[in-house]
């Protein structure tokens, strides 16, 4: 994606913040040096060929931004927030960004553009063995931790802001 509208105006850049779930083999950060080896390896492992920009060691621009494992915003030419989503979807900022390449073309045109709010709870396929990879490549601590995590959260009442059916 970031290939097929770099020649529309868009850079795409890929954030490296923290590992989600630290374990032996790619441990939480304790210095520069090892997130900067982290942060190629992981460019390595998943060939990623846009600028990877690396957050500093207490997270301050992961914490600006959310400090979600896996988003995606798209900022406008003046740095407006065009678009942010709590997880990366590639169908969803592939629709997104021919959205904003829409509304250009439409003020081009000659159309009045006002700006407005949306908001929409989006889908994403989730391939549990695909995740289950990923934590078993951090190591043993990152599969228990993970899995303690899921076994408080079933204990758990009713998440805040969420409306339960009482019947």
């Amino acid at each position: 994606m970031a290939r097929e509208f770099a020649s529309k105006g868009f850079a795409s850049v890929f954030v490296y913040t923290r590992e989600a779930h630290p374990g032996e083999n790619f441990p939480a950060h304790r210095s520069f040096d090892q997130k900067l080896a982290h942060a190629r390896a992981f460019r390595e492992k998943f060939q990623i060929e846009r600028p990877i920009l690396v957050d500093d060691l207490v997270g301050t621009g992961h914490k600006l931004y959310g400090a979600l494992p896996n988003m995606t915003y798209i900022i406008g030419r003046r740095g407006k927030v065009l678009f942010r989503a709590d997880w990366t979807d590639p169908p969803t900022v592939h629709s997104m960004i021919n959205y904003v390449l829409g509304s250009r073309a439409r003020r081009r045109e000659g159309w009045r553009l006002v700006p407005f709010y949306a908001e929409f709870v989006g889908y994403r396929w989730n391939d549990p063995a695909k995740f289950q990879e990923g934590l078993e490549r951090a190591g043993p601590q990152a599969v228990a931790d993970f899995a303690a995590a899921m076994e408080r959260r079933k204990h758990q009442g009713p998440r805040p802001g969420r409306i339960e059916n009482v019947e």
